[in-house]
């Protein structure tokens, strides 16, 4: 409240003076009924009003003036305001003024935790349309040179024409996979791509996964060996979701693992929650630190962005991989040892009992 109402409180003061004119209005003319003399009846009239208007200006002080002012420096307060409550306590009462100060505050946190969500969203997107227009901009830009080269006469000579081409491709390659890794990753958070849940034989598509990336992994003299420790689990999950998966995991545990490396993937049911198969994707690479394992499945985040853009990578592969996951009521689990490699794993739901409805 404003200094002056401080020392006045002017709706204590409406009150006293409202029930203080009721009470001479009253007892006045009740007393001169008894006593028929006007002057003493005027004299116990404006006795009776004015021990009414301070019992009644102190009571209503007592009972709402440190409530009234806690609600209105709630309301003042703009929405970004990190404001203290503590000089706006409730009397304990439960009264219909408790209410409305408890509702203040509620509404108060509910907007201001609004707005921060509405800031972080804001950096989140500057951030987005920094790092994708970086990452736009240095195919385009390699294309762009290597053709510029190639018309102002390197096409003409043949020891330099077929390579510009080939890396021009590769970059035109690389700007395919990043459009498509972020149409679905946005299709993912939008809700618009849905897993759709079939009992799936986890081992097989696991296999499937390997023969996929078997070449890629030779290539960089890495090797990948599968440990189930089930004979087959079947889970209920989207098969293409969970392949995408695997194929995201791996190929990071190739792209981040050192020559003569080893991936292991294992599949599990721990007696500790036998309703669920647990897949893990282990690499003998680099590592994280442990300051980037919060990040790494951020969008465009690399451990090693040397690395990784020599590599081609795009920076979306984990990011969708932890949105498949949440998808399916799972997380992505991370260990790393820097220098030692890292573990990557994840929860499935078992459909053991739909086995005979199996989609392999």
């Amino acid at each position: 409240m404003s200094t002056v109402s401080r020392y006045v409180f002017r709706l204590g003061l409406r009150l006293a003076v409202l029930s203080a004119s009721a009470l001479f209005l009253i007892s006045a003319p009740l007393y001169y009924v008894f006593s028929n003399d006007v002057g003493v009846s005027l004299l116990f009239g404006i006795s009776i009003g004015l021990i009414s208007f301070i019992a009644v200006y102190f009571c209503s002080y007592y009972l709402m003036f440190s409530r009234l002012s806690g609600i209105q420096k709630v309301v003042a307060a703009t929405p970004r305001t990190s404001i203290s409550f503590s000089d706006s306590k409730s009397s304990g009462s439960n009264d219909e003024l408790d209410r409305i100060l408890e509702l203040s505050k509620e509404s108060k946190k509910l907007v201001r935790d609004h707005f921060r969500n509405m800031d972080e969203t804001d950096h989140y997107r500057k951030e987005f349309i920094g790092d994708i227009s970086h990452e736009l901009k240095t195919p385009i830009f390699s294309v762009q040179g290597y053709l510029e080269t190639l018309s102002q006469g390197a096409l003409d000579d043949p020891k330099v024409n077929k390579l510009f081409l080939t890396k021009a491709m590769n970059n035109v390659d690389r700007l395919i996979s990043l459009t498509n890794d972020l149409m679905e990753i946005t299709k993912i958070e939008t809700g618009e791509l849905k897993p759709e849940l079939q009992i799936i034989a986890l081992n097989n598509i696991i296999n499937d996964v390997i023969d996929s990336l078997n070449y890629k992994a030779e290539q960089a003299q890495i090797t990948i060996r599968f440990q189930p420790k089930e004979v087959n689990s079947f889970a209920f999950a989207d098969r293409n979701q969970i392949r995408q998966v695997l194929i995201n995991l791996v190929e990071n545990a190739i792209k981040y693992n050192k020559p003569e490396g080893r991936i292991y993937i294992g599949t599990t049911i721990e007696k500790s929650d036998p309703e669920h198969v647990l897949v893990s994707v282990k690499d003998t690479g680099i590592g994280i630190e442990p300051e980037n394992l919060k990040r790494v499945t951020e969008r465009f985040y690399r451990v090693d962005k040397s690395r990784s853009r020599d590599q081609g990578g795009t920076g979306l592969g984990l990011a969708i991989v932890k949105h498949i996951l949440e998808s399916h009521n799972s997380q992505l689990q991370i260990k790393s040892k820097p220098g030692s490699g890292s573990q990557f794993s994840f929860k499935l739901k078992l459909a053991d009992h739909y086995s005979d409805h199996i989609s392999a």
